[in-house]
């Protein structure tokens, strides 16, 4: 009978070790993130940030979870394309710290322009995932179209 629930327990507990925290499932997490800025992929969004997120952008605009979402859907902003590169990355535990470069060609309350970014995020693994929980960005250079 010990053999048997030993058995159980170690099946039971595979799937959960073999879902820890990695730069792979990161980096996969990140690459969603844009795609669905993108795309105004709100399921994905919804999924992929922390309900308490503080998300701020380079001209001091910090927006709630809601807010970024109902931001791409009323024309205040929508993103074109977003190309994010030199990834730092330092994961202690559960949390992840990144800070990166990103062009992003934008459109923001009816101005297109391509914002050249340094970007810091905070994920946290919640539940087998990567969250979305701090991103702050400041400017590296702005030009208009």
């Amino acid at each position: 009978m010990r053999y048997i629930l030993s058995i159980l327990f170690v099946a039971c507990c595979l799937p959960v070790l073999a879902q820890q925290p990695d730069r792979a499932s990161l980096n996969l997490s990140m690459m969603v993130l844009d795609r669905a800025l993108e795309k105004k992929d709100s399921i994905s969004l919804n999924r992929l940030m922390s309900d308490q997120i503080t998300y701020g952008h380079s001209n001091g605009w910090i927006e709630t979870k809601k807010q970024v979402i109902d931001d791409l859907y009323n024309g205040t902003i929508s993103y074109d394309r977003i190309v994010t590169t030199q990834p730092e990355v330092t994961i202690t535990g559960n949390v992840a710290q990144v800070r990166s470069n990103a062009d992003i060609w934008a459109k923001l309350n009816g101005e297109n322009g391509i914002y050249n970014l340094k970007v810091l995020q905070i994920w946290l693994w919640q539940n087998g995932r990567w969250v979305l929980f701090a991103r702050q960005s400041v400017s590296a250079t702005k030009e208009k179209k």
